[in-house]
């Protein structure tokens, strides 16, 4: 049998959960066959495929619903005969609250109402994103205020806007991009932890299989397009009304067709980490986590998670910590020793073994089936 073979075997042992492997899947067109640099934009297609057919397998009623009343909510808050008519410069605030008319006041209601419930869909369906998703959303709202903020002086922005103009919209939307990388960087860390937990081996070739398998560069592409999405929402949506009387039918066209698009990638983008990473995680960076542990006074804290065998169900001593490690007794007899799975014992210098002998019934299994997450690949 072959390396590949052999590594393929041992990948598809702990892949049971998923209807198909990244590494199946084909990209759409072999751009590689002419020069090996493309090879990087195959792997994007290929992985934004994978995404696309795990997504039709796997997103129920519950996530086009959700989908459908995301659009709704978009379209009652954009599509308004007030937004047509101009408005006044002179009512603001409460005042113009007063002066909107029945109808599009009551359609402004029912846009919040529908994205109030929006969110909390989100953060119930996707728990270990529920902050970040909400965060995303506050970014979209402050990437609108920024494209405000260009175009107070200068209706016709970016043409004929001087530096002086573009402070305070360039500051928002840097601060926005630093949090979005951040953003980007708490998920790509915590697959990192993901892979080295759930799929430790001995195998060097089974390591780098499973890490490619987790691949996160299509999944960037989908953040990039998103923020690009909404900054054309955006940037669109302040020009039209920028000019009083709704003339720029342009603008407002693109200003939907780029706020509708910018949901369903929105979707994707807080659903595909959790689906990778399952409900017993925390995203976050490991400077984050670093700095948790020392505030606590603690490198090693465990969870009172119960761990026991999967076979005949007796409790085992096999803990997770703080930051996600199993660990689990030095198997040397003798030895007192306790620490992370793949590592060596803090007393004897043995190696911690990635699999464990139930003491019960006998059964040697991956340390990881003894504390086990089914939602995650």
């Amino acid at each position: 049998m072959s390396e590949q073979a052999v590594t393929a075997e041992l990948v598809d042992e702990s892949h049971d959960v998923l209807p198909l492997r990244l590494r199946d899947v084909k990209p759409f067109y072999n751009f590689a066959q002419f020069h090996p640099v493309a090879e990087s934009i195959d792997r994007i297609q290929s992985e934004l495929r994978f995404k696309g057919k795990l997504a039709a397998k796997e997103w129920d009623q519950q996530y086009w619903l959700t989908l459908i009343m995301g659009v709704v909510a978009f379209l009652l808050g954009s599509v308004s005969p007030e937004i047509f008519s101009g408005g006044s410069p002179d009512d603001t605030g409460i005042q113009g609250l007063e002066v909107i008319g029945g109808f599009a006041f009551f359609q402004m209601l029912v846009s919040i109402v529908i994205w109030g419930w929006f969110i909390l869909q989100i953060a119930r369906m996707f728990p270990i994103m529920r902050v970040h998703s909400i965060s995303l959303l506050v970014f979209w709202n402050a990437i609108v205020i920024a494209q405000l903020m260009f175009h107070q002086n200068q209706m016709n922005f970016p043409v004929g806007a001087s530096v002086s103009d573009m402070l305070g919209g360039t500051l928002v939307t840097l601060t926005v991009v630093f949090f979005i990388y951040f953003f980007c960087k708490a998920v790509v860390e915590t697959r990192d932890l993901h892979v080295e937990e759930y799929h430790v081996h001995e195998d060097v070739r089974v390591m780098e299989t499973e890490m490619a398998e987790h691949s996160l560069m299509g999944w960037g592409v989908i953040c990039v397009a998103w923020f690009f999405l909404i900054s054309v929402s955006a940037w669109s949506g302040a020009n039209f009304v920028s000019e009083r009387g709704g003339e720029r039918i342009g603008s407002y066209s693109v200003h939907i067709i780029t706020g509708l698009l910018s949901l369903p990638i929105f979707l994707m983008m807080v659903w595909y980490p959790h689906r990778m990473l399952g409900t017993d995680v925390r995203v976050t960076t490991k400077a984050a986590l670093r700095a948790e542990s020392q505030m606590q006074d603690s490198t090693v804290a465990t969870t009172a998670t119960a761990s026991i065998c999967p076979e005949c169900e007796a409790a085992v001593p096999i803990v997770r910590d703080k930051l996600g490690q199993i660990q689990l007794p030095c198997p040397t007899e003798g030895c007192t020793g306790f620490d992370t799975a793949g590592k060596k014992c803090p007393q004897c210098t043995t190696t911690i073994p990635t699999r464990y002998d139930c003491p019960k019934c006998g059964i040697n299994a991956p340390v990881l089936d003894f504390i086990s997450d089914s939602e995650a690949w």
